[in-house]
């Protein structure tokens, strides 16, 4: 069944769930600002807890996955500091065996004038799509509801 055929957000995790045979993955989700994506991450977390028989944490990082968010924000932090924003962000996903990441979509506006800001929109654009072929799910936010599109 199509994401598209499904309603709401509970609809979406039983179809993610049901779809998953093991938690060692990646999870990427994506939207505008404010659309719900750290809202729908800790629904995530503490469903899969659930189905794997674990107690709701009640916090964001426990045993079995690890939430980073606005991973596009820590992309600027990286670039401002002439770090490499892959490198480091492939080191992360190497160690964390269940990472769901949140980014911000910054490629569906005006193109920045800023010289800095167009590189740093590029850069997170190219990261976001290698970062959606490594993922096992990839959700996009609009108005607090995720549609899945991988």
């Amino acid at each position: 069944m199509m994401v598209s055929e499904q309603t709401g957000r509970d609809a979406t995790l039983q179809n993610y769930l049901s779809e998953t045979e093991e938690f060692g993955q990646l999870i990427l989700i994506t939207g505008g600002a404010y659309q719900g994506k750290s809202g729908f991450a800790q629904q995530l977390v503490r469903e899969l807890n659930r189905e794997s028989g674990q107690q709701e944490p009640g916090m964001q990082e426990n045993m079995h996955w690890t939430i980073l968010e606005d991973v596009h924000l820590r992309i600027a932090e990286m670039l401002r500091a002439d770090r490499d924003p892959w490198e480091e962000i492939q080191s992360l996903i190497k160690k964390e065996s269940r990472l769901i990441l949140t980014v911000q979509e910054l490629g569906c506006g005006i193109v920045p004038v800023d010289a800095f800001d167009r590189e740093w929109r590029e850069v997170t654009g190219r990261i976001c799509c290698e970062l959606a072929k490594r993922a096992q799910a990839v959700y996009r936010m609009t108005c607090g509801i995720p549609a899945r599109l991988k």
